[in-house]
């Protein structure tokens, strides 16, 4: 009988400890980048995934480290030579990084400006009626403070105003609060 209690104590004592860890997992976790600001990133969603199923080692402590400030930055070039998340996302395992870039760079985007206070960019919006190689990279460069302009510059067709020129899209000079939180 107390072979059997040492046995059940010590399975629970190495269980346990995993499913109390994995309860309190977040789902979305923001991973930052250097260019182009966070990347959302859904626990839940991966680890619905066939190939990864509730095996958290599949990706920590190889591929990302479970403490986040140790991972190193990875550039787009590197993702797709297979380190960070091209590791799965490399056109066989999973989508490929080089891909589709609006699964993981997408959603509303908050220019800082001190000029005109916080500017913000639904991309969603944009996307639904737009492909990314319509503005990126000639229109805007996909890295942060690479798309400085001011308004009169927008009104004259650069940056925003090449298509909120008041007859494409609303214009610049027309509508702020679109734009602008006030």
């Amino acid at each position: 009988m107390t072979r059997r209690w040492m046995i059940l104590t010590v399975l629970l004592m190495l269980v346990l400890p995993s499913v109390i860890y994995g309860r309190w997992i977040k789902d979305k976790v923001y991973l930052e980048t250097d260019s182009v600001g966070k990347v959302e990133f859904s626990h839940y969603t991966h680890m619905e995934m066939e190939s990864i199923g509730k095996n958290c080692p599949t990706c920590h402590n190889d591929v990302f480290h479970i403490v986040t400030k140790k991972n190193p930055a990875f550039t787009m070039a590197q993702m797709e030579e297979g380190k960070s998340c091209g590791f799965c996302h490399n056109g066989e395992e999973a989508f490929s990084v080089a891909e589709d870039c609006t699964t993981c760079h997408a959603g509303d985007i908050v220019f800082v400006s001190e000029d005109a206070g916080n500017v913000n960019f639904p991309h969603d919006a944009h996307i639904a009626m737009f492909g990314c190689d319509e503005c990126h990279p000639d229109l805007f460069k996909p890295e942060q403070g690479e798309n400085q302009a001011t308004m009169e510059e927008m009104e004259n067709g650069e940056s925003c105003g090449a298509c909120h020129d008041g007859s494409t899209a609303f214009g610049v000079a027309e509508d702020c609060e679109s734009c602008h939180a006030m």
